[in-house]
């Protein structure tokens, strides 16, 4: 069986999808350099693009993530045990990524540790400034069907974490502090018995040094450049405009009562027609009301990190929040307008092609019975 295993646990908008697809892209690499990265479509099952085995972990540790049904877990079981069969199948160094791993409470952790069996097991977490997450973590809960504003968002996060450590290590539902107060979640896997704690760092740009660095972490500086190296943009995110008007629409959505997968259909319409216009607005900014607590939530945070045995690797003060970087602009009624009627025009597009197949639906059968 694998005799060292490294973990890649997120934490989620820290460049993690980028960093998968370097680890699929260049699996053969890693593998002459000594370390597995398991790629497999039993598990994968061809609904995803980009391998990392945060699907399988759901087979073992189910409702520990808040998301996660029963009946997914069980969906999941075999994947987990695929998963589990290739980290024991050779022995060498074995390296798994899923970023809601940075999520589970410390029994859970013991049970994956127990599961894995392995002694030698190394954590990497790469992460950015609350200021960059933050705003990320928000548009993506819009994207996710949400039409929270980002004040009222953080008003959440603030009653959380002023509930107090007990509740942010216990509470199932305190799942986002777990994951984005890297001095715990170091912390917390030091302590369940990980042999290693590593915090790579991130400014955002170029992504080239977040591979650098967390190629660094895994003791793998021979690879510092892959040999394939993906050009595209792992995740676009939304524009501060794009964002109210997906929320709006969401608020929309769920007063009509439609269906979630239609509801999906349509989000995923709309948001491929923002990504693909060339002016698109400014994007999610802290509201200024909220950049002291930010300032405050980042230094308590840093200094809880450097109190503990984590091996920070890049700058320290890349993670740290600062409020006079946050020079966006509120978006205009004109970008607002502008992306309502890209969102419009996504929907008048899907409405035109649904009517077209119908019509040719109804061609078709004519034919057939005449």
């Amino acid at each position: 069986m694998a005799t060292r295993i490294i973990l890649h646990i997120g934490v989620q908008k820290s460049g993690t999808t980028f960093l998968q697809q370097v680890l699929q892209a260049n699996a053969d690499a890693l593998a002459k350099a000594g370390v597995r990265y398991p790629v497999s479509p039993d598990w994968a099952r061809g609904k995803r693009t980009v391998a990392n085995h945060e699907w399988a972990t759901y087979g073992l540790l189910g409702a520990e993530f808040p998301w996660v049904s029963h009946d997914r877990a069980s969906e999941e079981a075999t994947s987990w045990q695929t998963l589990l069969d290739d980290v024991k199948s050779r022995p060498g160094t074995v390296l798994l990524s899923a970023e809601a791993l940075s999520v589970i409470r410390t029994p859970a952790i013991h049970r994956f540790f127990d599961a894995l069996g392995a002694d030698d097991i190394e954590v990497v977490v790469t992460a950015r400034s609350l200021g960059w997450a933050l705003p990320s973590l928000w548009q993506q809960h819009i994207r996710n069907g949400r039409s929270v504003s980002f004040g009222t968002y953080l008003t959440g996060l603030a009653n959380e974490r002023e509930k107090g450590r007990d509740h942010i290590e216990t509470d199932r539902s305190a799942h986002l502090w777990r994951a984005f107060d890297l001095g715990r979640l170091a912390r917390r896997w030091s302590d369940a018995g990980a042999t290693r704690v590593s915090i790579v760092t991130t400014p955002g740009r170029p992504p080239r040094l977040l591979w650098q660095r967390f190629a660094e972490a895994i003791g793998l500086l021979a690879l510092a450049e892959p040999p394939t190296m993906p050009t595209e943009r792992a995740h676009t995110g939304l524009t501060a405009p794009e964002t109210l008007v997906l929320s709006s629409m969401n608020a929309a959505i769920r007063q009509a009562s439609w269906s979630g997968q239609h509801a999906d259909w349509i989000r995923q319409a709309v948001t491929a027609r923002f990504q693909a216009r060339p002016r698109r607005g400014g994007k999610v900014a802290t509201p200024p009301e909220w950049r002291e607590r930010l300032t405050e939530w980042s230094n308590e945070d840093l200094a809880a990190l450097q109190d503990t045995p984590a091996h920070i690797v890049g700058d320290l003060e890349d993670l740290r929040y600062d409020p006079s970087a946050e020079t966006t602009t509120p978006p205009t009624p004109e970008e607002i307008a502008q992306a309502g009627a890209e969102a419009a025009m996504a929907l008048a597009t899907v409405a035109l092609q649904e009517t077209l197949i119908q019509r040719n639906i109804r061609r078709l059968r004519h034919r057939l019975t005449t």
